[in-house]
């Protein structure tokens, strides 16, 4: 599965195949973020909104007898087809995302390419639809079946069901069976998360007084209008990370399946903290693995605490197999040691079913990622006394063919409709030699930096 974007702000043209482990660096100002936004707006987009076709055919023949069968072959036959739709419906949806007016995302554009090896429907699939009263309707498919079977649960004329609820249940179910094994569930920690936690309070307080100060004024103003714009101020990803924060309450309430069945990895991530954070009487604390009995609210806790805050909660108490985490410069704040525990956390994450996905511009989390899959090569004894001498373990090891990096840089492209290439930002695949991957922006810096101290030292130029 491809990603196709153009004309995203500075990012002229870009492409980004989706690995378990996908890495984007490059300098500032080159459209990492960009990317990594659509990315995420368009998979929000799909799983939260879009409705694949479905024919009236289907509907009228469940309203009459009860019962309809969908094969699944004619679904997968036009995955392509839907993909296609819901891009083309998402393109005017990218300013938002943003929340943003400039008229050069006017013309931005996303499609996506899949091959047949993306499209993997589900094996089981059972759901059934109604109130607490009554059951209205179900959707099932059997193992090996290639059908979904849809039944009312109720006798007709009993209750009247809106063909509307049918048809957006049916398209939800449908999409789920045919592409939950193709797009993930989104999750982005945003470069902002170190303060949120910290202002979101403030931020609310702000909102509430704005809303009483309107309130109390003459004329035709609309508070709560006035109110909804103030919360799309901000790109949706940051706005989710807001509301994440706002609904930790609720979240803490629940285990993921990485604190019930993967709990060294929790514990692997405690290490590169240095402790847990916990929620209490209304705020969150970080106790420190040296003194469990010292809680520090987070405005009190160190900045390395507030930037990964957002990642224990999420692994704690969130995280589903199939989820895609995409975290937008990892290395925020951190030492070069936790970077490097980072990637191999990362690594962890990967193989309990997680794809990760990270902007960054730390040579650290590139460096380390070229060993672990360096390691990943080396033979049995051999590999094991690494992992003696340098503390890894079997579940830091990631193979090359689950990786991707790209380096978004200038480049000559050929753009559509244009017979000559063009120099622009794009995204270049980084490739991997013997040494790992060659990442020319972190390479030339180090080099330079290398060359100056030399001659500093020697005294020569």
């Amino acid at each position: 599965m491809v990603f196709k974007l153009e004309n995203l702000g500075a990012l002229q043209c870009a492409s980004i195949e989706l690995s378990d482990l996908t890495v984007v660096c490059g300098k500032n100002n080159t459209g990492k973020t960009y990317a990594t936004y659509t990315v995420f707006g368009f998979l929000s987009y799909w799983w939260e909104a879009y409705e694949l076709e479905v024919n009236h055919n289907i509907i009228n023949t469940l309203l009459d007898s009860g019962n309809v069968i969908v094969p699944i072959t004619e679904l997968v036959n036009k995955a392509q087809h839907f993909v296609d739709v819901a891009c083309k419906k998402f393109d005017p949806l990218i300013q938002r995302v943003f929340s943003s007016d400039q008229e050069s995302l006017t013309k931005a554009t996303l499609r996506i390419v899949l091959t047949n090896d993306d499209i993997k429907p589900l094996d089981i699939y059972d759901q059934t639809t109604g109130s607490n009263k009554v059951n209205l309707f179900s959707i099932h498919k059997d193992k090996n079946s290639d059908v979904v079977a849809v039944s009312l649960l109720v006798d007709k004329g009993a209750i009247e069901i809106p063909s509307r609820v049918l048809q957006r249940s049916i398209s939800f179910a449908l999409k789920k069976i045919v592409f939950k094994n193709t797009f993930p569930n989104p999750v982005i920690l945003v470069a902002e998360r170190t303060g949120i936690e910290i202002f979101q309070a403030e931020l609310d307080f702000a909102r509430n007084r704005l809303l009483d100060t309107l309130k109390e004024s003459e004329g035709d103003l609309d508070p709560f209008e006035i109110l909804r714009k103030v919360n799309t101020d901000y790109a949706i990803p940051i706005n989710r990370a807001v509301d994440s924060v706002r609904k930790i309450k609720e979240s803490i309430k629940s285990q993921s399946y990485v604190l019930r069945e993967h709990p060294d990895v929790i514990q692997f991530l405690f290490s590169i903290m240095g402790g847990d954070v916990i929620y209490s009487k209304n705020s969150m604390y970080y106790v420190p693995i040296a003194n469990k009995r010292l809680r520090l609210k987070i405005n009190e806790s160190s900045s390395s605490v507030r930037s990964l805050i957002d990642l224990v909660i999420y692994l704690k108490h969130v995280a589903e197999k199939g989820d895609l985490l995409m975290i937008d410069e990892p290395e925020l704040n951190l030492h070069p040691e936790n970077q490097r525990k980072l990637m191999q956390l990362f690594a962890m994450l990967v193989h309990i079913g997680i794809k990760v996905y990270v902007t960054t511009h730390s040579d650290y989390i590139v460096k380390e990622l070229n060993n672990i899959i360096l390691m990943q090569s080396i033979p049995g004894d051999k590999q094991l006394q690494y992992f003696q001498k340098y503390g890894y373990d079997r579940t830091h090891m990631l193979s090359r063919n689950r990786v991707s990096v790209y380096i978004a840089s200038v480049q000559p492209v050929l753009l559509e409709g244009k017979t000559r290439r063009t120099r622009c930002n794009t995204f270049q695949k980084a490739e991997f030699n013997g040494f790992g991957f060659e990442l020319d922006s972190f390479d030339n810096t180090i080099n330079e930096m290398n060359e100056i101290q030399d001659s500093l030292f020697y005294g020569e130029l």
